[in-house]
This record gives structure tokens, sequence and C-alpha cells, in this order.
């Protein structure tokens, strides 16, 4: 027998989705040649693994009982090749961080700065997804550390070091003046607000802050590009309420920040896995955004 892991890799995820639609597309293949490559695997197991009909698709018995074992077979050489592109990158001198949107906007291109500075430079690929998807980069091995927010559970396997803890803040025109500069959720509803989608960290802690005061959250807007919002505030569109760093006012023209006082605030860390030891590179980097995190202002 000499199946491939993409073989594998097929029966699998259809076997999860039930679906030669979504399998195909999943694998970015036609459904003809899905159907093709499925029927190849049949015949060199020389048992069918799915009892299909016009109407539906299911495993069928022999399908089912080495399902579990194709599954540890696939999860095992993904984790292989994970971890053979985390090595290379080591080789390479390059490392992967996976960064909040207003984090890879703000900090990140600091740290590629510094760490160009160095004798070695270190090349650094970035990934600005949303939070939950961040922590998954690093458990995936596709991502060396995670600047993100702090998360109060699901992490026991990963380390977290804080860098800095920033505040909320009203990002406006500079035609207009806010009348509110405290964080008073009652007042800042009647605000036409902008604000990131749900999922994001930003928005989950501003929710959470507004359940705490038993008042709704109905923004205007949600947005998640930050180029986006800030053009929303130049032309009047509303008002941003996000972490401090999120706009900068050096290069987003028209845009100015008002500071809330006793206003929400965010903690800002790094994650590693725990499972292993950090290399000298990803130290490196890390030492760098300890550094920023400190020589933050106030």
């Amino acid at each position: 027998m000499n199946l491939t892991p993409r073989q594998l890799r097929i029966f699998v995820l259809l076997a999860e989705t039930l679906s030669f639609q979504k399998t195909a597309e999943a694998l970015h293949v036609t459904q003809p040649t899905l159907s093709k490559l499925l029927k190849e695997t049949e015949e060199m197991l020389g048992v069918p693994l799915f009892e299909r009909t016009t109407r539906m698709v299911r495993l069928s018995r022999e399908g089912q009982s080495i399902l579990d074992s194709a599954r540890k077979i696939t999860a095992q050489h993904e984790a292989g090749l994970l971890e053979l592109q985390q090595r290379l990158r080591e080789r390479h001198n390059r490392i992967a961080v996976a960064a909040l949107p207003t984090l890879a906007a703000s900090l990140l291109p600091l740290l590629i700065q510094r760490l160009a500075e160095k004798r070695t430079p270190i090349r650094v690929e970035v990934f600005d997804p949303i939070a939950c998807e961040a922590l998954d980069l690093l458990r995936e091995r596709r991502a060396d550390i995670a600047v993100t927010t702090r998360r109060e559970d699901g992490t026991g396997d990963l380390v977290y070091e804080e860098l800095f803890t920033e505040p909320f803040a009203l990002f406006h025109s500079a035609k207009i003046r806010p009348e509110v500069n405290r964080w008073l959720p009652a007042q800042l509803a009647r605000l036409p607000l902008i604000t990131m989608p749900v999922g994001t960290s930003v928005r989950t802690l501003t929710d959470k802050a507004f359940q705490a005061a038993s008042q709704p959250f109905q923004p205007v807007y949600a947005l998640r590009d930050l180029n986006t919002i800030a053009r929303f505030v130049q032309h009047d569109c509303g008002i941003a309420l996000l972490p401090a760093s999120s706009l900068d006012n050096a290069t987003q023209r028209g845009v100015r920040k008002t500071a809330l006082k006793g206003a929400l605030t965010r903690s800002i860390g790094m994650y590693v896995r725990k499972e292993c030891r950090s290399s000298r590179l990803v130290r490196v980097a890390m030492d760098e955004l300890q550094r920023l995190g400190r020589s933050r202002p106030e």
C-alpha cells in the first residue's frame, strides 16, 4: 500500500464535510478531479470509503473503521511539515510574527527597523489576523510569536509576557471636538461610533465593557481595516472608539485623538508556545519587543 498524505487528507476532509462541493473548494480542485482521486484511493485500499447517491454522501463501514487512523496520520504529517518550516526559518534567519492589525500597523514596523540594524539581520514574516487566529497560527507553528491582547482562558499551552497596557480613545476629524472626555458608556453610546467587527479583540473588550455598564453597544459602522476607519473619520462619517495606538496622527491627516479619563485599557503582550524553547532569533525579537514596550510614551 502506497497511500500519499494528499489522498488521506482528501478522505479525512470529505468524511468531515460529507460534501464533494465543499471538499473540492477547500482543496482548490474540481469535483470531477476529487471524484477521480477518491476512486484511486478506494481502488488502492480495495474497499469503498463512502456510500454515495445523487442526494447524499456518507461514510461506509470500512471508511468509519479507518477514519481515526487517517486523522492521526494526516495530523502528524502536517505537524512535521510545519516543524520543518520552522527549522528552515531559523536556518535562514527568519522569524514569523502574528500580530493584531492595530499592532501590526503601529509596532511591527519599529521591530523590523530595529532588527534590520543587527549585525545578523533577521527577516520578519508578518501575519495580521484577528486575536484567535493569531494564537492558531502560533499553535500550528506558522508563527513563532503572537503579539496580541491577553486572554483569560484557553491558553494553558502558551506563555504570555506583557509588553504594555494602553487605553481606548476617541478618534475624530479635526473639524469637531467630542463632548465626551471620560469613559462613560451611556454618554459614549450617544456618539456615532465606529469600531471593529465582532470576533476582533477590540470589539470583544468594548462589548464586555458596555455590557458591564448595562449599556447597549450599537456602533454605526464595524470596520476591520484601519485605513478604511481613518477615511470614515476624516470625512465625518463617525467617531472611532479604538485603542490609543490604532491611528497615527502623523500619518492620518485630519484625524485627531481625544483621551478619555478612566478609559478601558487592554493588555498587550507576546505569546509563545510553552512546549518548546525559543530559538536565539526568536529571543532576540522578543527582547526588542520588550524594549519597544518599555519605551512607549505613557
